[in-house]
């Protein structure tokens, strides 16, 4: 208590006290790392290994199975997971809650560089990856295609070469990465006839080539009394020079590389094509460092871009295709403006209650202050100012103020009731220090629980949790300080400002009776309210529970584009997808009404990107091109392919893209396809339903066919053969070039290939009739000591918790709930052999453990509440008051969403957790004035009347403006694609609910309660 009284008397103390404030608040935010997203540490990390132009099969037991049992022995692990497909491998690791994730990922590292030396050969190194969540999952920070009329191969070598070096000295820049077009390769084609006639072998060759760029340390020399340490280099070889390279010698001839091999430098094979309208183009991906600021970097970026540009080729452009900065400049003019437009209304709502201009000024200053006092918690705590800190500090602009708000309309009422002006701020700050702590430490108390959530749910709301805490503990300190000083000042200095004219105060009578009168009644008929309340909520919740979509529907986004899929059969070169494409390209390629035609393509899968000029994204043009294009797909023979419209032009005319999905898990493959084929044909049949797919996902093929050499051991005994011989031979005869074998020469390092002339005609006769050479100077054929086999094998080998997984998609013409509850009575009503699953996807609604944790954190925030009120009241009963208003504010979430048809997704979760802390505040404030006029000498009925006029006017300032500062989340454009619009749209059903109801109900609940204590 004793800081208000020195606070009063000291207000040169409390001015420095501000200007501290301000100017710390200033250099701090200056400081503070701004990024799209939070430095996320989730405990999991993903182990991606490739190993290209492999079978899953193969994958999967020599790549995936090592990695995961390494993986299984790291300190921590809770879960490996794994998938396999072809030529790639992702191991999934989660980790025990608390685990030190560097730590973690050090010895991971550890463990994976024994398990490389025994990977295949050709196995490119595994590559550990932090987890980031899917709605993290922001793509480069920044992301640029590069496109001109140049070859994919001069393209890629300009952007290695030229951008490249410049943008990695960019302060803040990471890592630039250049994907796609053609890399310089050397290669060396061996004529096997005059290989044979020299008596030289492939080992020779490979010898040759190793003894090349050779680099090491031959030993250590002593010269007075010095140690040198001799190294022995071997400088770079052009071409011409490894022609020269002798191999062996003949009698008195030497026989030179040249002899038996033609070595060329050209452009290796690419393994896909990405194309922009028809011409080639690479990706230039650019990261940034971890913990800078994202515009700054960006700007900077940017600006050596723009000097670059100057010397480009004219044909060569940069097109910018992902910019995080973008999204953070969009942000922070959004939360501007939010802030802008919150500030007028909360001034508005003010200016209405207060009826003076200098009243409404004194409490705004408090969140300009105390928004200040949260940056330097932020910059000290090392928390950055991301998309989630800022919402949660834009979420609680209207709740800064409240705070403020009591202790000035008490000092005034105080005031106005004759005190001096000294005297009023001294008394009218004591007396709710108690109800104002409570109030705040309740909405506080209720975030608590956060700490102590797991997984997504700690990543996406513990950040919001703590920029709302420190804001609330901010405004407190202010509230408590500057408030009642600078009040104080402004009575003593203009008293005549603050004192309500005849009229003013005849009004604020008028209404006070109005009120008592409803209360009166309210009280006098307290079975009749509280029954009335109880039916309100009742109907309310019937109908939130059956009219209310429950889960996130899935968002294609609002732009309008087509996405033409290719998906070739297994075993598909890269030239004929590539051919189809490009029949579909030039069918939409020059079309005036099309923006962008992008490209990508690989041996068995293309995808093009189709987008529109804006003006004509929700005409017919976009819905018409879309069925031209499925009559021409329906011509082409033998790949499939797939044509989907996205976004509102294709939503209001119709052939949108799959929109509800169910997933299918099981121990059996086999036994999860049939029991995925048989929901998709109880799917069928309901006339809504279309474009039904039981193997659901663009990339996804059924099955793939390899062929599978079997070695017979006994034979290569006989033939003095070996098995990596056999390998040796036959990878030079292959197209694809599974090692990554580099060569130093002039100023960089290419990648050099060794194949045998005429491998591009090699086919599966070639094979069978392939000539070995064996010691001796004699040759076997291959089928005398291996058979070939072809063989069916999985595409994509998915195994989640031991079980196989299967997704089913389909669309459903109709109204998203009524969807909804179609998908749902379909799992309802499906039987199915013990120990298998058919569920709704996790994205479209909460899993079991977010549930359960949802659950637990809104029990455990319900507690610290109901505590914290026990701690004020001193008193177990009227706890019981305060914590009523919770389902009464339930009432106005029920029907809100009902109301306005939004789906109650986990951001509405924690948005009642929210309302947990925040509308017992007007009954704490409430509740603690009756009690405080009855220790006066107030008989009950008297106290609680009295009592509820002296708060009428707090409560609906501060429920006004915590509603209004909510309120533009709801009402700018494109807030409800965001992760808080169903939290603001709880937090405001609630407090419009629960305002109306505390005002009526909870006096009623005290009345019931004091007299059953009596």
């Amino acid at each position: 208590m004793r800081w208000i009284a020195f606070s009063l008397r000291r207000p040169t103390a409390v001015g420095m006290f501000v200007l501290a404030i301000l100017f710390t608040g200033l250099a701090s935010v200056s400081r503070l790392p701004l990024e799209l997203t939070p430095d996320v540490s989730y405990p999991k990390l993903s182990v991606v290994t490739y190993w290209y132009d492999t079978s899953p099969e193969i994958v999967e037991a020599f790549v995936t199975a090592p990695i995961e049992a390494v993986a299984s022995t790291v300190s921590n692990v809770r879960s490996v997971d794994s998938i396999s497909e072809e030529g790639k491998s992702t191991v999934n690791i989660e980790f025990n809650r608390g685990t030190e994730m560097d730590f973690a990922a050090l010895e991971l590292s550890e463990k994976l560089s024994v398990v490389r030396e025994s990977l295949p050969y050709g196995v490119m190194p595994p590559r550990i990856q932090k987890y980031v969540p899917k709605q993290f999952q922001t793509g480069m920070f920044l992301s640029y295609h590069v496109t001109g009329d140049f070859s994919p191969g001069e393209l890629r070598r300009y952007t290695q070469e030229y951008i490249r070096p410049a943008l990695l000295a960019v302060n803040g820049v990471a890592e630039v990465q250049v994907l796609g077009g053609k890399d310089v390769q050397l290669k060396i084609q061996i004529d096997p006839f005059k290989l044979r006639a020299f008596g030289l072998g492939l080992g020779d060759i490979r010898s040759a080539l190793g003894n090349v760029n050779i680099r090491m340390a031959a030993g250590r020399l002593f010269r007075a009394n010095r140690k040198y340490d001799l190294i022995v280099t071997d400088p770079p070889i052009s071409p011409g020079g490894l022609e020269k390279i002798i191999l062996a010698r003949r009698g008195h001839s030497l026989v030179r590389m040249g002899d038996v091999c033609s070595i060329s430098l050209g452009y290796g094979q690419p393994r896909s094509y990405i194309r922009i309208n028809g011409r080639p183009a690479v990706v230039l991906n650019i990261r940034r460092e971890a913990g800078t600021n994202v515009i700054k970097v960006a700007d900077r970026v940017f600006e050596r871009l723009a000097q670059l540009k100057k010397n480009f080729p004219s044909s060569l452009h940069l097109i910018k295709e992902r910019d995080q900065s973008e999204k953070i400049r969009t942000e922070l003019s959004n939360l501007a403006s939010r802030s802008g437009f919150c500030i007028l209304v909360i001034f508005l709502v003010l200016l209405l209650f207060l009826r003076n201009l200098i009243s409404p000024a004194v409490i705004l200053l408090t969140i300009f202050f105390s928004v200040l006092l949260t940056f330097n918690l932020f910059y000290f705590a090392g928390i950055s100012l991301n998309l989630l800190t800022l919402a949660g500090l834009a979420l609680g602009f209207g709740m800064l103020v409240d705070n403020s708000i009591v202790v000035y309309d008490n000092i005034l009422r105080h005031h106005e009731q004759g005190a001096e002006p000294f005297a009023a701020a001294l008394s009218g700050t004591r007396e709710v220090i108690l109800p104002i702590v409570a109030a705040t430490l309740t909405t506080v108390a209720a975030f608590i629980p956060f700490l102590y959530l797991t997984g997504e749910l700690r990543i996406y709301y513990l950040p919001f949790a703590m920029a709302v805490g420190s804001s609330l503990l901010s405004s407190l300190l202010v509230a408590f300080t500057f408030t009642p000083s600078f009040t104080l000042q402004l009575l003593k200095r203009r008293p005549r400002h603050f004192r309500p004219a005849a009229t003013v105060a005849s009004a604020k009578k008028k209404e006070q009776r109005i009120y008592a009168r409803i209360l009166a009644f309210s009280i006098r008929h307290k079975f009749l309210t509280l029954l009335l309340t109880l039916a309100v909520f009742s109907t309310s919740y019937y109908l939130f529970d059956r009219y209310v979509t429950k889960g996130r529907i899935w968002e294609w986004g609002g732009e309008t584009y087509l996405v033409v899929s290719i998906r070739m059969p297994s075993g598909a070169e890269l030239e004929r997808t590539d051919q189809v494409a490009r029949m579909i390209e030039k069918r939409v390629l020059h079309l005036p009404f099309v923006d962008r035609v992008y490209t990508t393509v690989t041996s068995d899968f293309g995808r093009i990107e189709i987008t529109f000029p804006r003006k004509v994204q929700n005409s017919v043009y976009p819905y018409l091109l879309k069925e031209q294009l499925i009559s021409q797909a329906a011509q082409i023979g033998g790949p499939n392919v797939g044509v989907y419209g996205f976004g509102e032009g294709f939503f209001r005319g119709g052939g949108i893209a799959p929109n509800f999905y169910l997933e299918v898990l099981g121990y059996n493959y086999n036994e999860v396809k049939r029991i995925a084929e048989d929901v998709g044909k109880k799917l069928q049949r309901n006339p809504r339903v279309r474009d039904v797919n039981t193997n659901s996902s663009f990339w996804y093929r059924e099955k793939l066919h390899e062929l599978v050499l079997r070695i017979d051991r006994k034979k290569l005994r006989q033939f003095d053969l070996t098995a990596v011989q056999i390998l040796s031979v036959l990878r030079s005869y292959l197209r694809e070039t599974l090692a990554w074998q580099r060569i130093r020469m002039g100023k960089r390092e290419i990648e050099y290939q060794i194949k045998m002339k005429g491998y591009r005609q090699f086919d599966l006769d070639h094979l069978q009739a392939l000539l070995i050479d064996i010691p001796g100077h004699q040759k076997v054929r291959l089928s005398q000591v291996a058979t070939l086999e072809e063989r069916e094998v999985l595409s994509r080998i998915v195994r989640k918790d031991q079980q196989y997984q299967r997704w089913i998609s389909f669309e459903f013409r109709g109204p998203y709930p009524m969807g909804d509850r179609f998908t749902r009575s379909i799992v309802e009503n499906t039987q199915l052999p013990p120990g298998y699953k058919l569920q709704l996807p996790r994205y479209a609604f909460l899993r079991e453990q977010e549930k359960r944790q949802i659950y637990w954190v809104m029990a455990f925030s319900i507690l610290l509440v109901y505590m914290v009120t026990a701690a004020l009241f001193e008193s177990l009963l009227y706890p019981f008051v305060v914590m009523l208003t919770v389902p009464m504010a339930l009432i106005g979430v029920f029907l809100i969403f009902y109301l306005t048809g939004t789906n109650f997704d986990r951001s509405a979760y924690i948005g009642v957790i929210l309302l947990a802390g925040i509308v017992v505040n007007n009954a704490i404030i409430l509740v603690h004035h009756f009690n405080l006029l009855r220790q006066k000498g107030l008989v009950l009925l008297d106290a609680v009347i009295q009592g509820a006029q002296d708060r009428l006017r707090p409560i609906l300032m501060t429920s006004a403006t915590t509603i209004l500062g909510l309120l533009p989340l709801l009402l700018f454009a494109g807030a409800k694609e965001g992760i808080w619009y169903a939290l603001a749209l709880s937090t405001i059903g609630g407090l419009l609910s629960s305002t109306v109801l505390v005002l009526l109900v909870t006096p009623v609940l005290y009345v019931l309660f004091s007299r059953r204590k009596v």
